[in-house]
């Protein structure tokens, strides 16, 4: 019997570093079909080659069959295939691995069309190959012809309508030449059943040959417009999600570019009256009535909260900007430590709460000014979040083979198991934070995500109500 959990217990939560919430660049938002496009077909081709590793297999187990167990073939009645399954599978082989190194050139270096251009060359090759295939099983005598179909309807799901018209038409054309210098007995193979009956059988009739030829002609066709039509409605979607997609971009930058003026522009009147509400307070324009001067302490105190709120939405708007970021430069990670401990002091000499550092110093490369904002939140929150005369624990280590960890642990109000995926929202605050402090903002964690997620941090917390919280930051190495 499972031993009851305890709710007072730790439980630990990690951050996602994926870079899906990274700010789209200039380019992506100008096009918003090219780059989707290329990126689709880049992974249909890295899927398509996967794929041919299956066949390869299949064609050299299908010798092996041959070659280990003639007697069981031909009691089947099957003549063993020893030659060509081998050599189809060392053509496919080949060109895979050429297939496989121009993939990985264009994952690096991605250049228009040549995805484009690698799946075209696939699929000749296999329809060559295929075509091999299909004369020496017996392009009349067996269902192999209808493998066709799979690359008619990849050719579908992959290119245009024009484009897989064509891909139909070659191979149709392949299948029509194939039977047709069959018939002329030009080429000769005697096909995979040894019973000479049984082939004059299934091909012996003079019109049988030209009606399984037109038969199999018409059903590629058929395929082809049905599978060719579908995938075009699809891709129409696509492309419609696509485009509305650009337009939602554009409007949350013009959003974030508006609230950036709105916000600078309510810095200067807010400065201007918490100066003069400091004047009035000192007493610099006489003094003032016990009441009046309890209604300027509070208009004073508003003014501050108001001003650290703004800063912390510059900030996140200039982090969700899609403006270019300034560059990364090497940093020693301790140094942006002890500037975040130092800029907390006040808080914490206010709040009684001591704050206990062992720092060694660290390499890094980010940007300074967002490394900043990152350690200043999470130590504040870690003094603002502990009870009076508590201790906040912050150390730094660069010896990890992974790269530098950055711990922060407090003995405050804790969190919530069931809260902690949602920390990291913007504007949320769980009912605990805003009971124990009001004036926050819930922007500090939104901030930190944005930078985790840019500068691949990994953030870990691990929390408990009443028993504080420990949050580590691991850098990337190098």
């Amino acid at each position: 019997m499972d031993s009851p959990v305890d709710p007072m217990e730790r439980r630990a939560y990690e951050l996602p570093t994926s870079a899906a919430e990274a700010p789209p660049s200039a380019s992506a938002a100008t096009d918003a079909t090219t780059p989707w496009r290329e990126a689709l077909l880049t992974g249909n081709v890295l899927w398509f080659i996967r794929l041919r590793w299956a066949a390869v297999t299949a064609l050299a187990a299908f010798g092996l069959a041959g070659l280990a167990f003639p007697v069981l073939m031909r009691s089947l009645g099957l003549r063993p295939q020893v030659d060509w399954p081998f050599l189809a599978a060392a053509i496919l082989l080949c060109a895979n691995l050429a297939f496989l190194g121009h993939a990985r050139r264009i994952v690096r270096n991605p250049l228009r069309g040549s995805a484009a251009w690698n799946l075209s060359t696939q699929i000749v090759v296999d329809l060559l190959v295929l075509t091999m295939v299909v004369h020496f099983l017996g392009s009349l005598e067996t269902p192999t012809a209808f493998l066709y179909l799979a690359h008619v309807v990849l050719a579908c799901i992959f290119f245009s309508r024009r484009h897989s018209l064509l891909v139909a038409a070659t191979a149709g054309s392949l299948y029509a030449t194939c039977v047709g210098l069959e018939r002329l007995h030009i080429i000769e193979t005697p096909g995979i059943y040894l019973d000479p009956l049984l082939r004059r059988a299934l091909t012996g009739h003079a019109a049988f040959p030209w009606l399984t030829l037109i038969s199999a002609l018409g059903i590629y066709f058929i395929v082809w417009f049905l599978a060719s039509h579908l995938s075009e409605l699809v891709r129409n979607q696509e492309r419609e999600l696509a485009e509305a997609n650009r337009r939602l971009t554009l409007a949350q930058r013009e959003k974030t570019r508006h609230m950036l003026r709105t916000t600078h522009e309510l810095k200067a009147p807010f400065a201007a009256i918490a100066a003069n509400a400091q004047l009035l307070l000192k007493g610099h324009c006489g003094a003032l009535p016990e009441p009046a001067a309890d209604v300027v302490g509070r208009i004073a105190a508003r003014c501050r909260r108001l001003a650290v709120e703004i800063q912390e939405m510059l900030q996140l708007a200039n982090l969700q900007s899609a403006e270019e970021q300034p560059a990364p430069t090497g940093l020693d990670l301790a140094e942006m430590v002890r500037w975040a401990v130092a800029r907390v002091g006040a808080v914490a000499q206010e709040r009684r709460v001591i704050v206990d550092e062992k720092l060694e110093p660290a390499a890094i490369v980010a940007v300074e000014d967002h490394i900043k904002m990152l350690l200043t939140n999470i130590i504040a929150n870690a003094v603002v979040y502990s009870t009076e005369g508590g201790i906040v624990r912050v150390r730094c280590s660069g010896t990890p083979a992974d790269g530098p960890v950055v711990t922060v642990e407090d003995e405050g109000i804790g969190i919530p198991a069931e809260k902690l995926p949602r920390i990291f929202d913007d504007y949320y605050r769980t009912e605990e934070a805003v009971r124990h402090n009001r004036d926050s903002t819930g922007l500090g964690l939104a901030i930190v995500r944005h930078v985790a997620t840019s500068h691949r941090i990994r953030v870990r917390v691990e929390s408990a109500p009443g028993r504080g919280t420990a949050l580590t930051l691991r850098f990337p190495a190098g």
